[in-house]
């Protein structure tokens, strides 16, 4: 009897030890497979999560928007512009091995001639040179020094010939059906035991994970966000993301979609999230709204226009479904279809398609918006180009500078993309977990989900 106890008494303090030790990994939820931990190919919102996490950059930015250091304790800008880095001596990589020169240098090139390499990372580093000086990393770049820093902060560090190395505060690792990320001895200190991202595309499935508290994070479906369960707590976040339509058609389509936002969306179906776009480019990184400036809008007539978006989402068809039935009162069949991801990803690329939408979040610096502009831009899916971009690029130094004002009205004369909605998140967050809202949301900025903490009330 007594030996049977004792097991019992094992049994149940394994269950309590255990209970306790997962009480502490924050419970997450994916909308879609991100594929594997990759820092140089990589390229999906999902899998930016994951890389912030299991990575570090050069730089980083805090939830106000300051560069803050990150693997390099400070940089140094020279007179020629090249950024010259002086690395942390206790930034390591799981096998213990310190980030290096080497690391820098190896994952930018790869970044530059890798022929998969994220197309977002390749635009950063276009045309940059890389090398080392006495140990130490430097970067050329004929962007200005302002721009590639805040920049750098998308590039995470892998080690060298391992492109799913990262020397990020948590360890990853992949299980049947869910992503893990546990703490690492780090120099941000991460508070939570870890992460467990679990794969959830349906928003259903996600509303009632959060209403039983099986997730500790999660967004709610719109019509449901001030219902909060009593285990969470509201918490919203102004972010630097827009719905955004491009058109292979010419500015006429977009002309239309410039009127019909105004008054497509019904408000119950935008909740808390949305508001319809006012301008070309977002109000939040400092643009005035802006209207197209391409002559008189087209007349109401008969027409037939074809757009593509990603499946699998289930609130971005409702509010195109919307968008469809404002086109048809004015007597326009706008016919939307649904493709698969990577297929949205490899028509988009190709230019193969009359007219494409997707959400976009944005860096938190107004030259973000020159990746619709620029030829190699990774938003630039039209092959937009203008023989004056390069001089009104070359006389921007700094957030505000007067050829931002005229840089948007050589947009707003031909644009090639349009948002139609400017978001905000709204999430739940349980009570117990101490988390710090940012326009670049909970995990992309410094330090992230590595400042977190469970309370102890």
């Amino acid at each position: 009897m007594r030996t049977l106890l004792l097991a019992l008494w094992l049994f149940s303090a394994a269950v309590l030890i255990q209970t306790s030790l997962s009480a502490q990994m924050v419970e997450e939820s994916l909308a879609q497979d991100p594929g594997p931990l990759d820092f140089i190919q990589g390229d999906s919102y999902e899998q930016w999560i994951l890389q912030s996490l299991a990575g570090d950059a050069l730089i980083g930015i805090a939830a106000d928007g300051r560069l803050v250091p990150r693997l390099a304790e400070r940089w140094k800008v020279r007179n020629d512009g090249t950024v010259m880095f002086f690395l942390r001596s206790d930034a390591r990589y799981l096998d213990g091995r310190r980030v290096s020169a080497e690391d820098v240098i190896w994952t930018v090139q790869q970044l530059l001639q890798h022929p998969k390499a994220s197309p977002t990372k390749r635009a950063i580093l276009e045309g940059a040179t890389v090398g080392s000086e006495e140990g130490h990393p430097w970067i050329r770049s004929p962007r200005p020094a302002g721009r590639l820093l805040m920049e750098l902060a998308r590039v995470p560090i892998a080690q060298r010939n391992h492109p799913d190395g990262g020397s990020g505060p948590f360890a990853f690792r992949k299980e049947p059906g869910a992503w893990v990320f546990t703490r690492r001895d780090h120099f941000l200190k991460p508070r939570i035991d870890g992460i467990r991202f679990r794969l959830m595309p349906d928003p259903a499935g996600v509303m009632t994970a959060l209403q039983k508290g099986w997730l500790s994070i999660g967004a709610p479906a719109t019509r449901r966000q001030t219902e909060a369960p009593p285990t969470h707590r509201l918490v919203t976040q102004p972010m630097h993301a827009q719905l955004v339509v491009w058109s292979r058609a010419g500015v006429a389509p977009l002309q239309l979609m410039e009127r019909w936002r105004k008054d497509a969306f019904p408000a119950q179906l935008l909740g808390q999230n949305a508001r319809p776009s006012r301008g070309l480019w977002p109000e939040t990184l400092g643009f005035r709204p802006q209207s197209i400036d391409a002559g008189p809008s087209p007349p109401q007539s008969q027409g037939t226009l074809r757009l593509i978006y990603g499946a699998g989402e289930e609130s971005l068809e409702k509010l195109l479904l919307a968008l469809r039935e404002r086109a048809r009162r004015d007597g326009i069949d706008l016919q939307i279809t649904p493709i698969e991801q990577g297929l949205l990803a490899e028509r988009l690329q190709k230019s193969d398609f009359q007219l494409a939408c997707s959400m976009v979040v944005y860096d938190p610096h107004p030259w973000a918006v020159l990746e619709y502009m620029e030829p190699h831009g990774p938003m630039n899916f039209t092959g937009w180009r203008h023989p004056q971009l390069a001089g009104l690029v070359s006389r921007i130094q700094q957030p505000g500078d007067p050829a931002w004002r005229d840089l948007q009205s050589l947009w707003a004369r031909d644009p090639a993309a349009l948002p139609l909605l400017d978001f905000q998140s709204v999430i739940w967050v349980d009570r117990r977990l101490e988390v710090e809202p940012s326009p670049m949301g909970l995990y992309l900025h410094t330090p992230g989900a590595a400042g977190w903490r469970w309370s102890q009330r």
